[in-house]
């Protein structure tokens, strides 16, 4: 990712409707991952960014935040419990079996090997552990929002399975989401391919009320996901189980 879009998410992370709503979303899929069952469970963010998550992973137990840019990772000013790394996705500095849930919210798109990515987050999760994501969707999509963030690919749901299937991990849920988002976005998209656009960060105007609304909106979206799916979005989804033979998984 470049310099630019790293301060413009550090800028904009307590404040714009994105980041604040997508929390609602990333506490959902810990909720439906990790559920009542474990105890103080030991998390890991992989692209975490400038710190902005950490918080709502360390509110479910003890978290280490892993970053591939020490530029990122130095406008973080409170450290999670377990601190703090800098690493690639598709090579994490952690043993086998380490951690009950692992975590990847806009990272696997930034990947150029993806799949790499993912079998490293299987590695270092506990049998039966969890492993939740968000990314790209519908390359329908794509625009210079896309390469100022160097992202590499947007997904389509089959696709996404697809890969998740053959790096072993089962999704308990699997689904588009920032549905109210999407038309508005298809639609300004496909009018900006009739105006040369440099690449950029694009998160769009800050206009407080519909800040407020988009707020509102992904926090309805948190709600209808632990039970249900969207058929289309910005976003994909999943929250899934490890599975790993010689552990007692079937």
């Amino acid at each position: 990712m470049q310099q630019e879009a790293y301060a413009a998410l550090h800028r904009l992370d307590s404040v714009h409707w994105w980041f604040v709503g997508a929390r609602y979303i990333y506490r959902s899929l810990l909720e439906i991952g990790l559920g009542n069952e474990s105890k103080n469970p030991r998390m890991l963010e992989v692209g975490c960014g400038s710190g902005g998550n950490l918080s709502t992973l360390s509110a479910f137990g003890p978290t280490v935040g892993l970053d591939v840019s020490s530029l990122a990772l130095a406008m973080i000013k409170v450290r999670p419990q377990l601190g703090l790394v800098q690493a690639k996705a598709e090579a994490l500095p952690f043993s086998a079996d380490s951690f009950d849930s692992v975590n990847l919210w806009g990272v696997i798109e930034h990947l150029e090997d993806d799949l790499m990515g993912l079998r490293e987050a299987w590695r270092v999760s506990r049998p039966n552990g969890t492993v939740t994501l968000l990314t790209s969707a519908l390359p329908a999509l794509w625009s210079h929002h896309d390469e100022a963030n160097l992202h590499k690919r947007r997904y389509v749901r089959n696709q996404l399975a697809d890969l998740l299937r053959i790096a072993h991990l089962l999704p308990i849920r699997l689904t588009y989401q920032n549905f109210f988002a999407f038309f508005p976005t298809l639609v300004i998209r496909f009018i900006q391919r009739f105006f040369v656009v440099s690449p950029k960060y694009d998160m769009g105007p800050q206009i407080s009320w519909i800040n407020t609304l988009m707020i509102k909106l992904l926090k309805f979206e948190a709600l209808f996901i632990k039970k249900f799916e969207f058929p289309i979005g910005v976003d994909l989804i999943a929250v899934c189980r490890v599975y790993k033979k010689n552990s007692g998984n079937v």
